[in-house]
Parts: structure tokens; sequence; C-alpha cells
């Protein structure tokens, strides 16, 4: 019988003054890392203040904390860090001292009132101290924080993560995960943190509509003509933070409201490429540059030219381009309407009409009975008609074909999609991985290993693992698209070891 390790002993108890314990600055909860006590405080109590306050309703009233539930510490030049147990530290600190709450004139506005009520109703005295677990090291307590966060019971139980939340956890472990959006509220709520009106309404966005910031932060055209910039998990603003408020201001308050103007949800008012054109259209008075962008209309990448001013469309499908270069006879402006016209014969051709269905022409017969059969049936579904249920089956093909595919090769199947689909290519073309060259050279195999990122690949995870997030039509028949020739691939190229 192979030996076996002995199991792990459980983290040690111990009774810890108040006055020991510090906040943890890099809370998960945060839209950014707090810089000293003070702000982690301040954040703690902008992001789940009314949480707060629910337990401390509970603990003022029962006169206990939960027993089942201790929290975890670190231990740190004499002092310790609350790894878990951050909103129960609050709430103690606040019960013996709420006037804690009066250097933050916002929050002592929201507050101080309620909780001078708990406390003046409570039969009991604050406690001076915490029972905590000691963990060894943030690695060892991370295990057991990653587990709990789960459900919730109204504020006065564990608090489930939302899907910031979870983000920001991954990137505290390793910083190379760190989403667009992410990168995006750090960045915002960093430089514009005295806005209290931006700051606010980047609050509701985070706890709501997580993704609609993932979606403008990492679209191309958006970074472009915003000036975002996004490098090793930071974004910083091109123009500076003075000549961005404008349009950042306008783009975080209106994701803050539950619909937009026509009614619709963010997700379905901007699906396309072109839906953000319009959108940054309409408010190119708030930009902060001039530079023209030329863009073709289905383009993915789009090129800055630093010799003349933004172009925006007067239409949906059609976009016109104007060059600072002399004009000539088969480029002329016309007067009456004070804008660039391209002639009809130069015009980029306005975009086909996105197929209602995924997979319609993809065959395959090497994977399992029920994974052929689920291919076959998710083709027949209405890409336009339904939407969500065409998102979810499009994640179920991709774990279920991948993992029959690296099983059928003796391969051992990665936890992570992105990791699953990039170890299959690279079993069908070892050469996938190498830089890419020109685009009529590249092969699909190669362009979907490229493309998929932790990043882009959140999108088909969001669908199933977000209660918040669907898919629109435009990302489903995109992502579709760009994994059909992969899933084909693999059809042909099973291993041979049984798929258990």
């Amino acid at each position: 019988m192979t030996d076996k390790q002995v199991m792990k002993q459980p983290f040690p108890m111990q009774e810890v003054s108040i006055d020991n314990i510090d906040l943890d600055i890099r809370n998960s909860r945060f839209p950014r890392d707090a810089e000293n006590q003070k702000e982690a405080f301040e954040l703690m109590m902008e992001t789940a203040g009314d949480d707060c306050l629910e337990l401390l309703r509970d603990i003022t009233k029962n006169g206990a904390l939960n027993s089942s539930d201790l929290p975890i510490v670190v231990g740190r030049n004499d002092r310790y860090i609350m790894m878990e147990g951050n909103r129960r530290l609050i709430c103690v600190m606040l019960w013996n001292n709420p006037d804690k709450l009066s250097i933050y004139p916002d929050l002592n506005k929201r507050y101080a009132s309620r909780v001078m009520r708990l406390i003046s109703d409570s039969d009991f005295s604050p406690p001076t101290s915490l029972r905590v677990v000691i963990a060894p090291n943030e690695t060892e307590a991370d295990i057991w924080v990653d587990r709990k966060h789960t459900g919730g019971s109204g504020g006065a139980g564990t608090v489930e993560w939302g899907p910031a939340m979870k983000d920001r956890r991954k990137a505290r472990k390793d910083p190379s995960k760190t989403t667009y959006a992410l990168a995006f509220i750090d960045c915002i709520s960093q430089v514009y943190k005295q806005e209290r009106d931006v700051m606010s309404a980047l609050e509701e966005v985070r706890a709501k509509r997580y993704t609609m910031i993932q979606r403008f932060a990492e679209r191309s055209v958006v970074k472009e003509i915003v000036g975002l910039e996004f490098n090793s998990g930071k974004m910083s603003l091109r123009y500076g933070p003075k000549a961005t408020l404008p349009i950042i201001r306008q783009v975080i308050t209106d994701f803050a409201r539950p619909k937009a103007p026509s009614n619709k949800s963010w997700s379905r008012e901007l699906d396309t490429n072109d839906d953000f054109k319009k959108y940054l259209q309409n408010h190119k008075n708030l930009l902060p540059t001039d530079k023209i962008i030329s863009i073709d209309v289905e383009e993915k990448n789009y090129t800055s030219h630093s010799d003349a001013q933004v172009i925006f469309p007067n239409s949906h499908s059609e976009y016109k381009k104007y060059s600072a270069a002399p004009q000539h006879d088969s480029f002329k402006k016309d007067e009456s309407e004070n804008s660039a016209v391209m002639p009809e014969k130069n015009r980029p051709p306005r975009p086909t009409r996105q197929p209602d269905n995924i997979f319609k022409d993809l065959h395959v017969s090497n994977f399992s009975q029920r994974t052929v059969e689920i291919i076959r049936l998710t083709s027949r579904l209405s890409l336009s008609k339904q939407t969500e249920i065409v998102g979810v089956m499009l994640r179920v093909i991709l774990d279920l074909t991948t993992y029959q595919f690296l099983k059928s090769h003796g391969k051992e199947v990665p936890r992570n999609l992105d990791s699953r689909i990039k170890d299959s290519i690279k079993i069908i073309d070892p050469q996938a991985p190498n830089a890419l060259g020109q685009a009529e050279d590249t092969s699909a195999l190669q362009k979907a290993f490229h493309a998929t990122q932790p990043n882009t690949i959140r999108l088909v995870q969001y669908v199933v693992h977000d209660s918040e997030y669907g898919h629109t039509p435009n990302e489903a028949s995109t992502l579709a698209k760009r994994y059909e020739p992969v899933i084909k691939a693999m059809d042909s190229n099973m291993g041979e070891h049984e798929v258990q």
C-alpha cells in the first residue's frame, strides 16, 4: 500500500485583541487595494455597509458571533491581518467606537444614527477581543476563504461573491488573470476617487452590471477612441484624467441605470462594434481627443492617425472617412452637409446579416454519440430567439469536446476551459503557439489559439456561472465561428485511448 501523508491539522485558535487586528487592505470586495487602514474601513463601508449593519444588528441582538465560523487571520509584524471576517471586524469596531464614522462625512450621514440605535437597543456590551484561527500564511488561508463564499443569508451570514469579487480574488493570486473589467475598475477608482458621483455609480455597476464594464473596456474601438491602455494587468488613461473624465462619468452613470434609454438592457443595446461606435458618436462632445480612427464596418483592430480628427458615422451602417490630406475629385467634401463623403465605389461593404444558427455546417462523428447529438440539436436552435440557450450549449459543447479529445490522447484535462482549448489545439498543430504571421498565411487553429485567453474565454464562462449575464447573439456567433474549426479538427484527430 502506498504511503500517504498525514492529514493536515486545523489552524490553531486564539483570542486576539481587536486593537491588534488589521483589515485586509486587498479585500476582494474592494474596487481597488486600499492604501491604509483608514481607507480600508471606508472602502468596506462603501461596498458592504448595508451588509455590515445587518450583521451588526444580528450580533448586538444576540450578543454573540457565530462560534462555528471563526475568522481567519495571518500574523504579520506582531499584528494580525484579517483574511476572512472583515465584516465582523468592522462591526465590533463600530460597536466599540461608533464615532469612528465621524471622519467620513458621507458614511456618517448614512450610517451613524442606525449604528447608535442598534448599540443603544442592545442588552450586551461590545467584545474587546475576537476568537480567531491563525493560518500559517496567506496561501493556506486563501484555500478556506475561497471555499466559504458560496451563499448568504441577507447580510447576516456569509455573503456570496459576485463576478467582480471572484475576478479580483483570482487576480490577487495571479496578476496575469486580471480582466479588462477589473483593470478598468481599479484605474477609475484610483484616478477619480474624489469624484463621489463617479464612485457611487461605479459601485452600482460593479455590483450589478460588471460584465458591461468588461464589454466596454475590451472593445478595440472603445480603447482607441477613449484612450484606454491595458498593459500587464494595469489600465491607464492615454489622454489623462482631466480630459477623460467627461466620457467616463457618462459611461459609468449610464451603466448604473438598469436599462438603456431605448428600454433595452445594456447588453442588448451595446452588442456589436457598430453599437459601441454609435454610442460614442452620441457623446462625441465628451471625448478626450480629436484623433481620427480609420475603421471598416466589421474591423476588429483600429488604427489611429495623428494628423486629423475623429469623424463619426452619420448612420449605423455607413461610415465616412476624412483625411487631412488634400482632397481630390474622387473624394470631395459635401459643403451642404459639412461632412466628408466617400464615393459609392470606395465605400466599405455593408455588413452581412449574422446567420441565425451556430454549427449549422458542423458534422462530427468521432465524439460520443451524446456529444454528436448535442451539437446537432444546438445547430437547430434560433440564435436570435433562443440566445441564452445557445450560449449555454456553446459552453457545454466546448467542455465535452475538449474533454473527450484530451482523454482520447491520454492527456490530463486542465480545469480551466481556455487551457483545455489551447492544449487540444497544440496536439493537432504543435506550431499553433508560434507568433502570428500574415493574415492569409495564418490557419484557423492558430488564430483560435491566440484568441483563447483567460479574459476572452470568460464570455463563455459567464453565461453559465453568472446569473446576471447572458450572451448576445453577436457574441455567441463570433465564439462559435472561432471554435468550429477547432471542434472539426479535434473530431478528425481523436486519439486511441478509451474515454471514460
